[in-house]
């Protein structure tokens, strides 16, 4: 009896496939998938840093303008002065330094003091609060070309990061609320500036974005940031 020949479509498919697909990825196929996965994740690590740089800049820039608006909100309320430090500059009048950040050992970046004796000075036993810093920050400008915010009423030179000045156009890295509430600024023998000159602004950077906080001679308290694609900056 003559033998029957079975037709099994699924071995025709095996014996006539390419050696390599039955092998799967050569190796020359994985090392580029290596290759195209190690370039997206580093794509993806770099936004990754970046989003976050911004963020801490956007949160120290919200901090000092909270440190100016609980200052003025204190000294209402307290009915006595209290003073805004910031660290672009060594410290008090009398050469006194900005209290340090326990995490880092430098000055905090702002200290609010409830100025109990008047006399203008970062003094023991005086009632204060501190901002601690943020990484990978710094006070200025990187990117905004020295353009000053335009509600920046103090607006001289702003390099140091801070643009208040005294009544002689020196700048400061302080500015003192009154008890009723009104900004004005002093100089090293605490001499302070007629009614409306506590207005100025303070800047800060992390190398690729900016941020400027810009309060008006009453004590009002704004943000912006620098906006690249525009050139200018933004509330």
């Amino acid at each position: 009896m003559a033998r029957r020949l079975r037709f099994d479509p699924d071995a025709m498919r095996s014996t006539h496939e390419p050696a390599h697909s039955r092998a799967g990825f050569t190796l020359v196929e994985m090392m580029i998938v290596v290759a195209m996965l190690g370039i997206i994740a580093a794509m993806g690590g770099s936004l990754v840093r970046g989003f976050f740089d911004d963020l801490r800049l956007k949160a120290a820039a919200r901090d000092a303008a909270d440190a100016l608006r609980l200052a003025r909100i204190e000294a209402i309320r307290t009915g006595t002065s209290h003073i805004v430090f910031f660290s672009t500059g060594p410290g008090d009048p009398g050469g006194t330094p900005l209290p340090n950040d326990p995490s880092t050992g430098n000055p905090v970046p702002i200290v609010i003091v409830k100025d109990d004796n008047n006399n203008c000075r970062i003094d023991a036993g005086e009632e204060q609060r501190v901002t601690l810093a943020r990484p990978g920050l710094s006070w200025g400008d990187a990117v905004s070309a020295g353009l000053a915010v335009s509600d920046d009423e103090g607006a001289t030179d702003h390099s140091s990061g801070s643009s208040f000045k005294t009544a002689a156009g020196a700048i400061t890295n302080w500015v003192r609320f009154r008890s009723d509430g009104v900004p004005n600024v002093f100089d090293a023998a605490c001499t302070p500036g007629a009614l409306g000159s506590g207005a100025g602004a303070l800047y800060l950077t992390n190398g690729k974005r900016d941020y400027a906080i810009a309060m008006s001679a009453l004590g009002n308290v704004r943000v912006h940031a620098w906006n690249g694609t525009t050139g200018a900056w933004s509330q």
